[in-house]
């Protein structure tokens, strides 16, 4: 029970910043996908429209998931696939000026991919993941003494 005092203070400093980009990462993409449906798609059938959003709602679904695991993991590295979203939601949300899209959406299309950017580049994101990844190197570290105990047996 030594380490639940550490755990509740880990998840005060670190969660809002680490839920914050999880949220940021899916409104970007939704709003990339309504950015790209209404100005590329724009004369394809609603229900062509709702097979695409629903793709790839589920696909960006499995990639954070996947990626936000191996980060919690201890895997800082996974970081760059949260990079890659936000740079890909920002370049598809870019090109739509040409179309004229409301004016709210754009600039929040353009707001929330780099607000994510900013995030993860934030002292305290940086902090969690180091501290992510040295958990991780403790509990190879248990677990192969562990391994060795049960070897001599």
């Amino acid at each position: 029970m030594e380490n639940y005092p550490t755990f509740i203070h880990f998840m005060k400093r670190y969660f809002p910043t680490f839920i914050a980009t999880i949220f940021v990462a899916k409104i970007s993409c939704l709003l990339a996908l309504f950015a790209l449906l209404d100005s590329f798609f724009v004369r394809a059938t609603l229900s062509s429209q709702a097979k695409i959003s629903a793709v790839c709602i589920a696909i960006c679904t499995l990639v954070l998931v996947h990626s936000n695991f191996m980060v919690v993991r201890g895997r800082a590295g996974w970081v760059w696939v949260f990079v890659g979203l936000f740079v890909v939601c920002l370049l598809c949300v870019l090109p739509t000026i040409g179309y004229r899209p409301n004016r709210f959406v754009y600039a929040a299309g353009l707001f929330f991919p780099l607000l994510g950017l900013l995030l993860l580049n934030s002292k305290r994101h940086r902090e969690m993941r180091s501290k992510l990844v040295e958990v991780r190197h403790q509990r190879e570290l248990f677990i192969q003494a562990a391994k060795a105990s049960r070897s001599r047996r």
